[in-house]
C-alpha cells in the first residue's frame, strides 16, 4: 500500500472513530434535554348552593403544568387549562356549554445573575399574594376574594425583571413587569385591560422573627398603572399593599387596594383579611372579611366562614359559607363544597 492509499485510510478510520465516539455523546445530551421536562397539573371540583341561583355540581378546571429545568440559566414554564370542562345542574343536565381553553401561562425565565432574572412571555401579573398563588389546591377557601378578581389584570403578555436582595435581617423580592400585547379573548365577564405595567416589593421576615413558632411573616407592596379596553378609558393607577403572618397555630393574610384616575378621580377600592386557625388532625377554620367598591356598581360586604381538611400534601377538601352583599355570577353566596388535588 502506498503511502497516499495509508494516509487516506488512516483518516476514514479516524472520522469514523470520531463519530463513533461523539454518537454517545450526543445521545446523551438529547436524554439529558428530555429529561428536564416535569409534567404535572390540578384540578377542582365543587357543589354550590347559591343563594340566588341554581344550585350546581362543576368540575372547575383541568389544568395540565409543563416546566423544563436542566439545571442552566433557562428555564420553562407553560400552563393549559381546560376551563368549566362540566357541570350539571337540574335544568340543562350534564353539559360542557361553558368549557373553553385558555393558555394560562407560557414563559421563558433566564438567570442574569445571582440577583436578577428575566421573564419572557405569558404569566400571572405579581400584584399581591392570592393572585399567584390562586390555584384551588395551594388556597383556604374555594371562593377568591373579589377585590382580586376586579381590580387587576390575572395574567399579561410581556417581560418581567425579578429577583431578590439581603436587607439586614430581611429578604426583599422584587418584581418588575410590564405588558407587550393585550389579551385577545375574553372569558365571561372579565375585563380586558391594556398598556398594563407596574411593580411589586415583597419584603420577607420583615419582623425578626425566629424559634419553632416562627412562621412567614411577609409585607408586600404594589403599584400598577393601566386601562380598560374600552374606548375613552382613563389611565388608572392601583396602590395596594398585602401580608402574610404565621405564628403558633394562626396564619393570618389580607390585601388592601385603592385605585386612581390620571386624573384624581376615585378609582374605586378593595380589601379582604383571613385567617387559618389549626383545629388539629389537618383541619383548618377559616373566616374572611371582605369589601369592594366600585365606581359604577354598588359596593360588596362580604364574609366567609368555613373548614378545609388537608387530606393529604396535595389535596384539599373546603366546606363554606359565603354571606353578605354584591351579587357576582362567579363569586355566588351560599354554601360551597369543594375538593382540589394536585398531581
Amino acid at each position: 500500500m502506498n503511502r497516499s492509499a495509508l494516509l487516506s485510510s488512516l483518516l476514514t478510520l479516524s472520522v469514523i472513530s470520531l463519530c463513533m465516539l461523539c454518537k454517545p455523546v450526543v445521545a446523551e445530551e438529547a436524554d439529558d434535554f428530555w429529561r428536564g421536562f416535569h409534567l404535572g397539573g390540578y384540578t377542582s371540583m365543587d357543589a354550590r348552593l347559591p343563594r340566588t341561583e341554581t344550585s350546581q355540581l362543576k368540575l372547575n378546571q383541568v389544568s395540565m403544568i409543563l416546566t423544563w429545568d436542566q439545571g442552566t440559566r433557562v428555564k420553562f414554564f407553560g400552563e393549559l387549562e381546560l376551563e368549566d370542562p362540566l357541570a350539571y345542574d337540574h335544568h340543562q343536565g350534564i353539559n360542557t356549554k361553558q368549557s373553553y381553553l385558555d393558555l394560562e401561562r407560557f414563559y421563558f425565565d433566564y438567570n442574569l445573575n445571582e440577583k436578577a432574572n428575566v421573564r419572557l412571555g405569558r404569566f400571572l401579573t405579581p400584584v399581591g399574594r392570592w393572585n399567584q398563588l390562586h390555584a384551588p389546591p395551594l388556597v383556604w377557601t374555594a371562593s377568591r376574594p373579589l377585590v382580586t378578581t376586579r381590580f387587576f389584570p390575572s395574567s399579561i403578555n410581556g417581560a418581567m425583571l425579578f429577583g431578590s436582595l439581603p436587607i439586614s435581617h430581611m429578604d426583599m423580592e422584587y418584581q418588575v413587569y410590564a405588558e407587550a400585547l393585550k389579551d385577545q379573548r375574553q372569558d365571561g365577564d372579565e375585563i380586558i385591560h391594556r398598556e398594563v405595567k407596574g411593580a411589586r416589593l415583597a419584603f420577607n421576615n420583615i419582623l425578626g422573627l425566629s424559634g419553632n413558632n416562627a412562621g412567614l411573616n411577609t409585607l408586600g407592596l404594589n403599584v400598577m398603572s393601566y386601562q380598560k379596553d374600552i374606548s375613552g378609558s382613563p389611565t388608572y393607577h392601583l396602590y395596594g399593599l398585602d401580608f402574610l403572618l404565621e405564628f403558633n397555630r394562626w396564619e393570618f393574610s389580607g390585601e388592601v387596594y385603592e385605585r386612581k384616575t390620571s386624573g384624581g378621580d376615585d378609582g374605586g377600592s378593595g380589601a379582604y383579611v383571613q385567617s387559618a386557625y389549626s383545629l388539629g388532625s389537618e383541619w383548618y377554620w377559616i373566616t374572611r372579611l371582605e369589601t369592594l367598591h366600585e365606581v359604577d356598581s354598588k359596593n360588596a360586604d362580604r364574609w366567609v366562614l368555613g373548614m378545609t381538611k388537608r387530606v393529604k400534601p396535595n389535596q384539599l377538601l373546603k366546606f363554606e359559607f359565603v354571606g353578605g352583599s354584591g351579587e357576582y355570577e362567579d363569586v355566588p353566596r351560599g354554601f360551597v363544597a369543594s375538593f382540589a388535588v394536585m398531581f
